[in-house]
């Protein structure tokens, strides 16, 4: 990150980073994202196999797995937010 881009969120664009977030998974429930995630690595993987390194398909398996970890963080986050921080808003999951 840029220096500029650390400065302190207001409350307003925290919210917005907390709906965006819910937004997220309104649109795509979190089996459908991850089924999108593997299909895209999947494709990756098939069209890249003969042209990439053993260690470039590695560090994509590794960001595969990360990622795929992330996507769950960030449901759990999203319903605690849907608890908490959200709880008022019209929109539900």
């Amino acid at each position: 990150m840029k220096n500029e881009e650390n400065e302190n969120l207001t409350p307003e664009a925290v919210r917005d980073l907390q709906l965006s977030i819910r937004y997220v998974f309104i649109n795509y429930p979190v089996e459908r994202l991850k089924t999108i995630h593997w299909e895209l690595y999947r494709g990756w993987v098939y069209n890249s196999a003969v042209t990439v390194s053993a260690e470039e398909i590695t560090d994509m398996l590794m960001y595969y797995e990360m990622f795929d970890d992330f996507i769950d963080d960030l449901f759990k986050y999203c319903q605690h937010l849907n608890k908490t921080a959200l709880k008022d808003s019209p929109v539900d999951m």
